[in-house]
């Protein structure tokens, strides 16, 4: 198998003026836009969805990067997982967090979460009432949708082969 991106990023000289214009609302021009922008109409709705969980979210932004990146782990996701070890940072975890959920040993409560609505799909009633205690029932909602958006999120990423940025470090399950 080859990592040859099965549609390559898309290059500024080809794109549409929709096209464009949907990347200078996205303010960047990382290779996961550049690469949905190939089909401007899902585009332009993913940014709405994606930017609500991940700018506008209800949720801790230590929490939502926790789940964001234990869920790239589970998934294999190289290119979210680079890309949100920054973001986590930002957010305020540490090193040796970040490095915890990159592993099977963190058995922590949203690494379980994440575990689980990667895997079965479905929090188990231990896990559900834990994270009850913790969060509203729409932050609820939306932990479930976070994760289950990360996972469509991995799934096209690999399968499009997006490639990372230059310069951009593989993650450390990768070294």
């Amino acid at each position: 198998m080859t990592d040859a991106p099965r549609l390559a990023p898309l290059p500024a000289g080809e794109r549409t003026k929709e096209q464009q214009q949907l990347l200078d609302l996205a303010n960047s021009e990382l290779n996961i836009f550049t690469t949905l922008a190939r089909n401007p109409s899902l585009f332009k709705e993913f940014l709405r969805f994606a930017g609500r969980l991940l700018y506008r979210s209800s949720l801790p932004a230590d929490v939502r990067e926790t789940l964001i990146l234990r869920t790239a782990y589970r998934c294999g996701a190289d290119y979210e997982w680079s890309h949100h070890v920054e973001i986590g940072r930002q957010a305020g975890l540490t090193d040796d967090v970040i490095t915890a959920l990159g592993t099977d040993e963190d058995t922590s409560l949203l690494a379980r979460a994440a575990d689980q609505l990667t895997s079965a799909h479905e929090l188990d009633d231990e896990t559900w009432s834990a994270l009850r205690e913790l969060f509203d029932e729409q932050q609820m909602i939306e932990l479930c949708m976070l994760v289950g958006d990360y996972v469509m999120i991995a799934g096209v990423l690999k399968s499009l082969r997006v490639p990372l940025e230059d310069g951009l470090p593989a993650p450390q399950w990768r070294s």
